[in-house]
């Protein structure tokens, strides 16, 4: 054989690494001690040229990947110390065979108890300590792991859906219940009949938004408007559910974000307060809308509350001006003439009123 062969044949084994994935593995539940899943794969992997072992997991939402070298035994138990590569902890790994074997599938085939052999006992610094019992790859578990992989995508699609249209949906049933109050105030004369206008009331709302972004409400306080959503809401088979929605509740159904909400209504009018001069360069134009004392700002006026003063004042002269906005929309306006004397009192004029 040539010396070119031997290299070649020798960089070729000093370079292999071999490696075996679990489907799955078993951990004890922290309240109760019994066999749990840890719901995700387990790798076990040994490099010839460094004579180390690699364990690369999940546990929860975390990836650990650690570097580890046989250091011994103690107490029958097979000792590896390394490092965890993401942050670079100190890691020690202690097994009751060692990890080679766990590296030609041998890992539990049930998951009633724990397997005293099987058990990887790992310490991580700054993460704790968590034993693992790998779980021995098998047609059966992997369709196991197939199911759950696919149902955990599913999950993950709704709550994505969860996530994207609940917010849009709450805006928008908000934005639109408000719309509805200002237009039957406006309407019926100033006059809310479906909306509870006292302090700190509120009303109850159950809705459903579809994937077209269709909002429709279900429910109003005990009024039932839609008994067939209802029932899809009651009895349809729930694809993602949010264990927490900060006192609201949320969850997917069908394909569809079911929810409810609170809707607290109110007629936010707003006061101003003015004056308006009338001279020969026609009329001007002032607000101040904080402090009486305070130099007024010259503005101009909504096209109708501007059509109806210049409607309404005939003589020359400064009149205080008295107005209500709601939604930009005018409620109220009058208007009084500044007295031109010590003694001389005008009463207030009304020129608009939505209450008449």
């Amino acid at each position: 054989m040539s010396v070119i062969m031997v290299l070649s044949a020798y960089a070729q084994k000093s370079t292999s690494i071999k490696a075996f994935e679990y489907p799955d593995y078993l951990c004890p539940n922290p309240y109760t001690g019994k066999p749990i899943y840890g719901g995700n794969t387990l790798e076990i992997s040994y490099s010839e040229k460094k004579n180390s072992y690699g364990i690369d997991f999940r546990y929860g939402y975390i990836r650990y990947m650690i570097n580890l070298t046989y250091k011994g035994m103690d107490n029958g138990r097979y000792i590896y110390t390394g490092f965890e590569i993401e942050n670079m902890a100190e890691a020690i790994v202690m097994t009751s065979t060692k990890l080679s074997r766990f590296l030609d599938n041998y890992g539990q085939v049930q998951n009633e108890t724990f397997e005293k052999d099987k058990l990887i006992e790992l310490h991580i610094g700054g993460s704790g300590s968590l034993s693992v019992y790998p779980i021995k790859d098998t047609p059966e578990s992997r369709k196991r792991i197939a199911e759950k992989t696919g149902k955990q995508e599913a999950e993950n699609a709704a709550r994505n859906k969860l996530e994207e249209l609940y917010p849009y949906a709450v805006a928008y049933l908000q934005d639109s219940l408000k719309q509805q109050v200002v237009k039957e105030f406006f309407d019926n004369g100033g006059e809310v009949k479906s909306f509870n206008l006292e302090p700190y009331s509120f009303h109850t709302y159950v809705a459903v938004i579809d994937t077209n972004k269709q909002v429709t409400v279900i429910q109003k306080d005990e009024v039932i408007l839609n008994t067939k959503l209802q029932d899809e809401q009651l009895h349809g088979e729930i694809d993602y559910k949010p264990l927490s929605m900060e006192g609201k509740t949320a969850k997917v159904i069908n394909g569809k974000v079911f929810f409810s909400m609170t809707f607290h209504p109110e007629l936010n009018i707003k006061e101003h307060r003015g004056k308006v001069i009338y001279d020969k360069h026609g009329f001007s134009y002032f607000e101040n809308t904080k402090v009486s004392y305070a130099a007024p700002n010259q503005f101009t006026p909504m096209e109708d509350m501007k059509k109806m003063i210049e409607n309404s004042i005939a003589k020359k002269g400064e009149y205080f001006l008295y107005w209500e906005i709601l939604d930009n929309r005018l409620v109220y306006l009058s208007y009084k003439r500044m007295g031109t004397g010590v003694f001389k009192v005008h009463e207030p004029v009304e020129v608009y009123s939505i209450y008449k």
